[in-house]
């Protein structure tokens, strides 16, 4: 009996010990594998711990119309988009509660499903069937991957990502809207549809601080193949020597058209949101006193940077013009024969910015005509085309 406790005993000593000797020639794999993990961790912790707390907007509820019974008519629900344990998540609310209808905070990754990262940029409610209700909305997670989701009056439904735009040098920071576009067949390449609508983003870099422009082109009911990736947009910020002289030649145009969409930096620090007017982006821009660690002032030196919606080209003769300082609004002012001119309206007084304002035109890749107002009754908030489907 003894003899076979010593048996036993020896054996599951030896059994001990050749599992220790497994384990040791598995520890370098595993302290990589660990060591991985850890730094991925701590990156992701590090990029959001060292972002300064200004380059986040208020994560402000959205009222949304959203479709409801054929007796009840159209239902309101508030969105909220918030960070769970550092995750971006969405939650949808009725009116009368404060328990959340439906929350969303697993979403579709390239390789299954998986947490997106924090919420900077607003999300986006989209009415892609024109009813005057919202049915979809395009969240944007500060990393720079975009889903596609659809929302009804109870929650959450289909969910798909549309791009992924990581970047080491920058951090998706803000939504500039979703612009609503229409494309005469004339300036159309094959197979795009004449209406569709653009997202617009603001990146800010982490090593200048600068910001960047960026548009995406959102689907027209047809599933996304493969999502977009940041070197499937159109690099935007030089203009060639060939492109300020004489623009944009038919198939450079109609290629960039094409694509995905495009990007362009900014030199400088967007104070203001951009606004769409008439086919053309005006963005208030520091040049001065900004960092990666701090966000400029209004009263820094600042530029009006103008790009053409559809190509980021010229509009007028120059992309940039200079501002007294940023502080006040850039508005939309009505001249004795109707044109436009922009303004910079601000307690000092105003600054007129540029007179006599242009808008794009159906004629060619480069044409422009003068805007009046008279002839556009949805001037005010410096947004005039969100929802009109003529504007080209």
């Amino acid at each position: 009996m003894q003899n076979n406790r010593l048996s036993t005993s020896s054996d599951a000593s030896r059994q001990t010990s050749e599992q220790i000797q497994q384990w040791l020639k598995l520890a370098p794999v595993l302290a990589i594998v660990v060591l991985t993990l850890l730094a991925a961790v701590v990156f992701c912790f590090s990029a959001l711990a060292s972002t300064p707390e200004c380059w986040r907007a208020p994560a402000e509820p959205r009222l949304l119309e959203l479709e409801g019974s054929s007796s009840s008519g159209p239902l309101q629900r508030f969105l909220h988009h918030n960070e769970r344990d550092g995750d971006g998540q969405l939650e949808l609310y009725s009116s009368d509660s404060p328990i959340a209808l439906a929350s969303l905070y697993r979403w579709p990754l390239a390789d299954g499903t998986g947490a997106a990262a924090a919420f900077y940029a607003s999300p986006e409610p989209l009415d892609s069937d024109y009813d005057g209700l919202v049915d979809q909305l395009v969240i944007t997670d500060i990393t720079g991957r975009i889903w596609l989701t659809r929302v009804n009056a109870t929650g959450f439904t289909a969910t798909r990502l549309l791009a992924n735009l990581s970047h080491p040098d920058w951090l998706f920071i803000a939504s500039a809207g979703v612009i609503e576009v229409s494309l005469p067949l004339g300036l159309r390449p094959d197979g795009l549809a004449g209406r569709h609508q653009k997202l617009l983003l603001i990146a800010r870099n982490i090593i200048t601080g600068e910001d960047a422009l960026f548009t995406l082109r959102l689907p027209t009911g047809v599933p996304v193949a493969t999502p977009v990736h940041f070197a499937d947009l159109v690099d935007r910020t030089v203009l060639t020597d060939t492109e300020q002289e004489e623009g944009l030649s038919n198939e450079q145009w109609l290629s960039i058209v094409a694509s995905a969409g495009w990007w362009t930096r900014l030199s400088g620090q967007v104070t203001q949101p951009p606004k769409v007017v008439a086919g053309v982006i005006y963005s208030a821009v520091a040049t001065s006193d900004f960092t990666a660690d701090e966000c400029a002032e209004h009263s820094a030196d600042h530029d009006v940077v103008a790009m053409q919606l559809h190509s980021a080209g010229l509009v007028y003769s120059q992309r940039r013009f200079r501002l007294l300082n940023g502080e006040g609004q850039l508005k939309l002012q009505r001249q004795t024969d109707g044109t436009a001119a922009l303004v910079l309206d601000s307690r000092d007084g105003q600054q007129h910015v540029l007179a006599d304002l242009k808008m794009i035109s159906p004629l060619c890749p480069n044409c422009t005509e003068q805007l009046k107002l008279d002839e556009y009754p949805r001037w005010l908030k410096l947004a005039t085309y969100r929802h009109e489907t003529g504007a080209h």
